[in-house]
């Protein structure tokens, strides 16, 4: 195996609903669906399933329960190859996590999720012998995980420093909390200095960062009175890497992916890449040109896009760009994972002039290279 996918998963529910807007839930009444769609849902579904239609030896580390939602989670997940399934935690005394995604015509999704075992995963579930081959082990969605959020995410820092120790680079993706629950009101400062000194990849998405570390920013965004622009990536970034983690790559939604690094000569990632080629490098690379059918995973498959190319020992504007190609063809699809190709179809279609969008934040003092389509911030310009 090359990369270890582990953390939050769970079944989605999600009926085909085509008539009638969310209002028309009125208790005691029925509303007629057109039928039912169940999928796997999570960073390790997600994240894992991309990376292996990618051609990336991967295995998923997600805990289930010996339940009938836990059955055909394994059954979906088995379809995409019985090797991801092999170190899949089974609990015989739960119920697996689901969440029923509700989707009326022209209405955002609401959720109804039950955590089940990814609330009770904790670092002891961890087959670390399995998984003592791996090069790259991501963990996905501890906000979303009771055990790896509480505590300043102690339990996580058991894993990522076990890991480290069998010279597996670590990374991690997050997830926005549900404002209300208990992990919406941690100390998210705490958490990050004591979590990111062992996480070489960070890669969060700029709503998450906001809500966590700038949360009078993001009531104003929810508010449509603010957005974020060059000066807040650049602060941001900066004080993620001060924490202690040499890469930073920031999910921004339709404006792209925004990479920062820091010094890598004495990272763990200098294991795989060219420290030469991603020391202090300031990188946004536009999204592509698409028809968006669905949205669910994008953030996932964007993320294995990039771990398949550091895998590979790319330089940062290679890596960058085909995360964002394979974050673009996920949004090809209803479902998160329908849109993925292999590897060298998306690195084909990159080649043959697939078309950027424009960007909507200005680009003072950043410079574009015409040559792989990305903007170099000011730092990065004299390479």
């Amino acid at each position: 195996m090359d990369i270890i996918v582990a953390g939050h998963i769970c079944l989605d529910i999600i009926p085909d609903w085509r008539i009638g807007s969310i209002k028309t839930i009125i208790p005691g009444h029925i509303l007629e669906m057109s039928g039912l769609k169940l999928s796997t849902g999570g960073a390790v579904a997600n994240t894992g399933i991309t990376l292996k239609k990618l051609g990336i030896g991967t295995t998923l580390l997600g805990k289930i329960g010996s339940d009938s939602f836990g059955k055909v989670i394994l059954e979906i997940l088995q379809k995409e190859g019985k090797a991801l399934v092999e170190n899949m935690i089974i609990s015989k005394d739960e119920i697996s996590s689901y969440t029923i995604v509700l989707n009326p015509p022209d209405t955002d999704r609401v959720f109804l999720h039950y955590p089940g075992p990814n609330h009770t995963f904790n670092a002891n579930d961890i087959p670390y012998e399995k998984i003592k081959s791996g090069r790259i082990f991501h963990f996905g969605y501890p906000p979303l995980m009771k055990k790896f959020y509480e505590n300043a995410g102690e339990e996580l820092v058991k894993i990522f420093r076990r890991v480290r120790k069998m010279n597996i680079i670590t990374s991690l993706d997050m997830a926005m909390p549900d404002p209300e629950s208990p992990a919406g009101k941690i100390d998210w400062y705490k958490f990050f200095k004591n979590v990111l000194p062992i996480v070489d990849i960070f890669m969060p998405s700029i709503d998450e960062l906001l809500f966590m570390l700038r949360p009078e920013k993001y009531n104003k965004i929810i508010k449509n009175r603010y957005r974020f622009d060059l000066k807040l990536l650049n602060q941001l970034s900066e004080q993620l890497t001060d924490y202690g983690t040499s890469v930073v790559v920031i999910k921004l939604g339709n404006q792209g992916l925004y990479l920062r690094t820091h010094k890598i000569e004495k990272s763990n990632v200098s294991r795989i890449i060219n420290p030469s080629q991603w020391n202090y490098r300031q990188l946004l690379s536009p999204c592509f040109a698409t028809e968006v059918k669905g949205t669910t995973g994008t953030g996932d498959a964007t993320i294995a896009g990039f771990l398949s190319q550091l895998l590979d020992g790319r330089e940062p504007e290679k890596s960058i760009t085909l995360a964002t190609a394979v974050g673009a063809c996920c949004v090809e699809a209803v479902d998160a994972t329908g849109g993925i190709r292999p590897l060298p179809e998306v690195i084909s279609r990159i080649n043959s002039g697939w078309e950027r969008l424009s960007l909507s934040i200005p680009m003072d003092n950043w410079k574009y290279d015409y040559q792989y389509k990305i903007w170099r911030g000011p730092e990065d310009q004299s390479r």
